[in-house]
């Protein structure tokens, strides 16, 4: 048999197998994805420690409080020491649509999140901050990135 043909097959075999996922893929949404590595906080010396460690994850709906084409990002405390107060924001980029923002997340410190709009699609996010651990000045936080499905 010739690669060519080989290669015709194997394809046609994939795009069947991939239509049969999406037509068994269920209605609901994905849980709570978290962005890759929490963001390191570096440089602000807090009880005997000279970082910090903060995590984030992206919700898509369809779940409640959260319709088709939204995600609701969240931060929250990975490793201690805790810091004292920050300032968390989340950019974003859905590559299917275009569409493009950033927010500034909201909530009781330190769990902070806050619901956009992305549109339906691929979207690749980035979380990133400002973090206060009580004893120097701020510090900013390393960003992390994530990819979702809105």
């Amino acid at each position: 048999m010739s690669i060519r043909r080989t290669t015709t097959r194997v394809s046609i075999l994939a795009a069947a197998a991939f239509a049969a996922l999406l037509a068994a893929a269920p209605a609901t949404a994905l849980p709570p994805h978290p962005f890759g590595p929490p963001a390191l906080t570096i440089g602000c010396p807090n009880q005997g420690s000279l970082m910090s460690l903060t995590g984030a994850t992206g919700q898509s709906g369809p779940e409640p409080g959260i319709e088709p084409g939204w995600i609701r990002f969240q931060s929250f405390p990975a490793a201690p020491p805790i810091p004292a107060a920050g300032q968390v924001t989340v950019a974003w980029v859905n590559f299917d649509t275009g569409q493009t923002g950033i927010a500034n997340l909201e909530g009781t410190y330190p769990y902070y999140s806050k619901t956009v709009y992305t549109g339906r699609g691929n979207v690749m996010a980035t979380v990133f901050g400002t973090i206060n651990l009580g004893s120097m000045p701020l510090c900013q936080a390393n960003p992390t990135f994530g990819n979702f499905i809105a």
